[in-house]
């Protein structure tokens, strides 16, 4: 038998996207399933949308301190043993993905988290480039390769997620690396699945693509923060330090017109 899940999904002014992620969520027909919205008080008809739903989502929408916060309160409102956190311009990218994902936790009782692979795709659904994840080796693969995990294809128990504290409130750009990088030393097993599950929509409007710098700048704050704890090889940490070259490169290519971000 499955566990409960809870969707989980944090928005603000992304009306023209939101439908789509909702009705991507209801489309994997999980008995039990809940579906919790929390909007940071849109300001473009995102919350007529939400209407729309009935008592098929549950949702609120106010201001608040960011998207850590809107989804710690989400979480501590959330009935189901697993999460699903999933970003208003994100999507599931089949109607049964997250069924295998919870036909993982079935067969692997000490699994923590499931999580598999991405695909970007652009503003209007076009596919343009798969995001593999890999083997995370307790947190330390994350020091070489922090842009290896798919937000939205990671599932996690609640209950992990609350023993590590939750998402730090004063992150507001790599909240959910510093959770990775927290929760998977901490987790019993980690099952990798490698397949798509999760579409991950690059835009403009984008958070991260806004605010690439300073996400990058977190990030590398963020390994320095954690890396004592995670006890890296000397060659895990030279692979590191490339990867911090490797971000800011990425950065320049991006703003060069050289490179499509993810």
């Amino acid at each position: 038998m499955s566990p409960p899940l809870s969707f989980v999904i944090p928005t603000r002014n992304h009306g023209r996207f939101i439908r789509r992620c909702i009705d991507g969520c209801l489309a994997q027909a999980i008995d039990g399933a809940e579906i919790i919205v929390r909007d940071g008080g849109s300001e473009d008809g995102t919350q007529e949308i939400l209407r729309s739903y009935g008592d098929r989502i549950r949702w609120v929408s106010q201001k608040d301190g960011g998207q850590s916060e809107a989804i710690n309160k989400a979480i501590a409102d959330a009935r189901g043993d697993i999460i699903a956190w999933i970003n208003s311009d994100d999507y599931y990218a089949r109607h049964d993905v997250v069924r295998r994902v919870l036909d993982a936790f079935a067969a692997e009782p000490l699994a923590d988290v499931v999580h598999g692979d991405g695909e970007v795709v652009d503003v209007d659904e076009r596919p343009f480039r798969r995001y593999p994840s890999r083997d995370v080796d307790g947190g330390r693969a994350l020091l070489a390769h922090p842009t290896c995990i798919v937000q939205p294809a990671l599932f996690f128990r609640r209950e992990l997620f609350n023993a590590v504290g939750g998402l730090r409130e004063e992150l507001h750009w790599a909240m959910d690396f510093d959770l990775w990088l927290r929760m998977f030393p901490r987790a019993r097993k980690i099952v990798y699945l490698p397949e798509v599950i999760a579409c991950v929509r690059s835009h403009r409007d984008a958070k991260t693509y806004r605010g690439m710098l300073q996400q990058i700048r977190e990030v590398i704050r963020l390994k320095r923060e954690h890396a004592p704890r995670l006890h890296p090889s000397l060659r895990q940490r030279v692979e590191s330090a490339n990867a911090d070259v490797m971000l800011y490169a990425y950065w320049a290519a991006v703003r060069l017109g050289l490179w499509r971000a993810a």
